[in-house]
């Protein structure tokens, strides 16, 4: 039986489904895109055009979520890699979206490039338990008007999974589907087969921005996936009790999923979050804080509430580098939302500084982590050859399993076999060296970007792609 977190009971939940209907239809959320406000008075809101407040009511916001689709697929460069968001499937992803890299041979901190971010690509194509290649770093030395187009490039090239797109206003949304539809081959088929993950971000409290919008339409009307996740902070941009902010945040995400669905019907959505308590103390955000995984637990139970798959955040650290405060914060917000059920867990490899900064080595020690998580979530299968009767009298008493054949046959998948953790007695690790794990992480790293081979990315394809971005460099410049 797969392992099951829950924090919230049935009544608890459905109070705060009623709390939300009720902050939905009077309060209201601030639309800044107007598109999005035409739409959302077409269907029935009530817009205030001077204040851009929308007040949705029950029956459209419940009509919203009825026509989102409870599982999607998404494809990497081609069909064969899929990933199928649905219940009981959970996935990892790299981390995303940091301006900063501890550099792999001074261990400095340094804002990021595009080398990085290939580095990162190659990396999140090996690493067996990271399932997608999330957009990790963005590039400070390409111009800042077309580093989204040079970044979809990088992984387009450099892995072979599924990839983050980059929806962040009409524009670039829209030049984010010409390259995606080069790989697809041309535009329906990219409709049919998405290829991009689009992320949209509310501004807490209760706002959708103009470039996030617009960037949550387009990628809808192409049928790409986006998952909607607001990063509200307990006391600061939520109510300071979790309960508030879950409430809070369901307005949130519901209100940008009916915005979706009235873009096209039937557009796949994640139910996200990012959100996590203010450190009362400094004013930071505490991402890696013990309620980061409650709120997890919580969301896991909403989205499956309301039949969507979902996306959380866990691997995640307020931690400076790999140390004792990463592991353990680490561990317990991404084991918490994988056992919750969450489908699609962001920023769990790689992360640190609450995701502000990214390192290659922790993303391979994170590997691991996501590893043993993976067995975990696989419980324990009871049935006539795992409970090894026949073997148990076979050795009888005093004999030992090494030279089984039931040994041979299961350990594999019985036992996680990490890459590069310790397990070997004091003696022999001093002997190779006494290294620490940063230290192991460090070496299998350089060893992985070293002789891993990408899957080549057709070279017709990777010439369109440079004529494109030639094109929006030209446009933006």
């Amino acid at each position: 039986m797969t392992p099951r977190l829950e924090i919230l009971s049935k009544n608890e939940i459905y109070g705060i489904h009623l709390a939300t209907l009720q902050v939905l239809e009077r309060t209201g959320v601030k639309v800044d895109d107007p598109k999005a406000l035409h739409m959302l008075r077409d269907a029935g809101a009530t817009v205030d055009s001077k204040t851009s407040v929308v007040k949705i009511p029950e029956h459209l916001l419940k009509d919203g979520i009825r026509k989102a689709p409870n599982y999607f697929t998404l494809f990497g460069r081609d069909t064969s890699y899929k990933l199928r968001f649905q219940r009981g499937q959970t996935y990892f992803s790299s981390q995303g979206t940091s301006a900063f890299v501890i550099d792999f041979e001074t261990r400095k901190r340094r804002k990021a490039t595009l080398k990085d971010l290939k580095s990162f690509f190659i990396l999140s194509d090996a690493l067996e338990n990271i399932h997608h290649a999330s957009l990790a770093v963005w590039p400070s030395d390409v111009p800042e008007d077309v580093a989204y187009a040079y970044a979809l490039l990088e992984g387009f090239r450099n892995t072979a999974k599924t990839l983050d797109g980059y929806n962040y206003g009409e524009g670039i949304s829209i030049d984010n589907i010409e390259m995606a539809s080069v790989i697809a081959g041309g535009r329906e088929e990219l409709r049919k087969n998405p290829r991009l993950l689009g992320f949209v971000n509310p501004v807490s409290p209760l706002e959708h921005s103009k470039e996030m919008t617009e960037g949550l339409r387009i990628f809808a009307e192409y049928k790409q996936p986006t998952l909607i996740a607001p990063e509200a902070q307990a006391g600061s941009t939520a109510p300071v009790t979790l309960a508030g902010l879950l409430v809070q945040q369901n307005a949130e995400v519901l209100s940008g999923i009916l915005i979706s669905q009235l873009a096209q019907p039937g557009a796949p959505v994640l139910y996200g979050t990012v959100s996590c308590i203010t450190d009362m103390k400094t004013g930071n955000i505490a991402l890696g804080a013990i309620e980061t995984g409650l709120i997890n637990i919580a969301t896991a139970q909403i989205a499956e509430y309301y039949a969507l798959p979902s996306r959380g955040t866990g691997g995640v650290t307020n931690s400076k580098s790999s140390d004792i405060q990463a592991g353990f914060e680490k561990s317990l917000t991404l084991s918490m939302a994988a056992m919750a059920g969450i489908n699609f867990i962001y920023d769990a490899a790689g992360s640190l500084e609450a995701s502000r900064t990214a390192s290659l080595e922790q993303m391979v020690i994170d590997n691991d982590l996501c590893g043993m998580v993976i067995r975990a979530l696989r419980g324990i299968e009871v049935d006539g050859e795992t409970m090894g009767t026949e073997v148990i009298n076979q050795v009888g008493p005093g004999g030992h399993y090494l030279s089984q054949k039931h040994t041979r046959d299961f350990f594999r998948s019985e036992h996680y076999l990490p890459r590069i953790l310790s397990r070997e007695p004091w003696e022999v690790w001093q002997k190779a060296g006494s290294k620490e794990l940063r230290s192991i992480a460090h070496d299998k790293t350089k060893e992985t970007l070293d002789k891993h081979v990408v899957e080549p990315l057709d070279k017709s394809l990777e010439s369109e792609l440079e004529g494109l971005i030639k094109e929006i460099y030209r446009r933006q410049t």
